[in-house]
């Protein structure tokens, strides 16, 4: 008897008890669909987090005032104000590795117009911020050198902002006043909507020229700035690049050999990397929870099959005494075994896509992500299963006495 042949019995014995086999094919249903959903949920998150990260603008590095560590890691202290302009002149004349500064002063601030307001961050930026962090304006302009020199009062509104302010009303926001801090500010671009990027709303945010925000939020003659956003020339020359800055503020900065920094330098991919290291572990994590679905899914199929063998013990004894093999015997149990593991596995698959979509919501993400290594592990593990768990029974008939079986009743 050959493997085609054995199938087609398997389905055949299979189909004559469709409620039975249908119960016990249950719990791979139930095991394979836990798997490609919560796998699904998890390599989504991965996904997510990664664009969220690109979206904040690519070969990014981010120079923090201050240092601190935590647990061995270092971090970023905001609170410290080590960087001032003198250190992105420094920088952009001294580093090689850098196509393009731009510094920032960031706060929390009020916002208003008319009789709606709103908290959000107002960040104090430079034309080339546009250029480093990949942003994009819908209507108007972004912040020019002019606005810089001459400390202009003016404000680009972030998707969230402009919804917040003027939603609901048929005004337009380009040229209207605003108050910042109780201060008028006019409205001369709207930026395009950019979403969630890395943990913060990208487009919760107002953008006033560098200068006026570090005068007006941190007082005459304030240089000082909360981050340096740098974009390197190619993505192979971020550690060089990392190295380069270290030295040009540490030498700035005076600090003598072995003295800690007093300035962070943060390399995005890292981050994400991070990320999803975590994510990833969490998915294997959930994965291995619901694999043990498919060990008492295995379990049903041995105890059926060894039911099965029990009922079929004289149909096994004519079948040897017309000259089937052990081997035959023994394929044709093991062919049922696979048969009902896989078909599980296969509803499994469809139960577990379409359960994907209800348990990323609830996980927190925003989409599920089932990928064809993830439904061809749960595919071959219940194959597997069906093996594993199959063989015993299998084995068992095939090593009955053909007379004994032949007087079983």
């Amino acid at each position: 008897m050959n493997v085609f042949q054995s199938v087609r019995v398997a389905l055949q014995s299979l189909m004559a008890n469709k409620l039975r086999s249908g119960l016990t094919m249950l719990g791979m249903i139930i095991g394979v669909g836990a798997v490609i959903a919560l796998v699904a949920a998890g390599t989504g998150a991965q996904a997510q987090v990664a664009e969220r990260f690109e979206s904040l603008g690519s070969n990014l590095l981010v120079i923090s005032p201050g240092s601190m560590s935590f647990r061995g890691v270092s971090m970023g202290a905001a609170s410290a104000q080590s960087l001032t302009d003198d250190d992105v002149v420094a920088i952009a004349r001294l580093a090689r590795s850098i196509s393009t500064i731009a510094p920032e002063y960031s706060t929390r601030a009020q916002v208003v117009y008319g009789n709606k307001n709103t908290q959000t961050s107002v960040l104090g930026v430079t034309p080339e911020y546009l250029l480093v962090r990949d942003w994009r304006v819908t209507r108007g302009r972004f912040i020019d050198r002019l606005d810089i020199t001459n400390q202009a009062k003016v404000a680009v509104l972030g998707a969230t902002v402009v919804e917040d302010l003027f939603g609901g009303t048929l005004i337009d926001p380009l040229g209207k006043m605003i108050k910042v801090n109780r201060q008028n500010y006019q409205i001369v671009g709207l930026m395009a909507s950019k979403g969630v990027g890395g943990f913060q709303n990208l487009d919760d945010q107002v953008f006033i020229p560098l200068s006026t925000a570090q005068i007006k939020f941190g007082g005459a003659g304030n240089t000082s700035l909360r981050a340096i956003n740098v974009q390197v020339v190619s993505g192979d020359r971020t550690e060089w690049a990392q190295a380069e800055l270290a030295a040009i503020l540490r030498a700035r900065h005076g600090l003598a050999p072995g003295q800690p920094d007093d300035f962070t330098v943060h390399d995005q991919t890292q981050i994400v990397e991070m990320v999803q290291e975590t994510a990833e572990t969490f998915t294997v994590l959930l994965g291995s929870i619901a694999a043990i679905s498919l060990v008492v899914g295995g379990i049903g199929i041995m105890n059926i099959m060894l039911v099965s063998v029990t009922e079929r013990t004289r149909e096994i004894g004519i079948r040897k005494a017309v000259g089937a093999k052990r081997s035959d015997i023994l394929a044709q149990f093991l062919a049922e075994a696979v048969v009902l593991s896989l078909l599980g596995g296969l509803v499994g698959v469809l139960l577990g896509y379409g359960g994907a979509q209800v348990v990323t919501p609830l996980l927190g993400g925003t989409r599920a992500l089932v990928t064809a290594q993830s439904v061809a592990m749960a595919l071959s593990v219940s194959i597997a299963v069906g093996l594993f768990f199959g063989l015993y029974p299998a084995n068992r008939a095939a090593r009955l006495n053909p007379i004994e079986a032949l007087r079983y009743e």
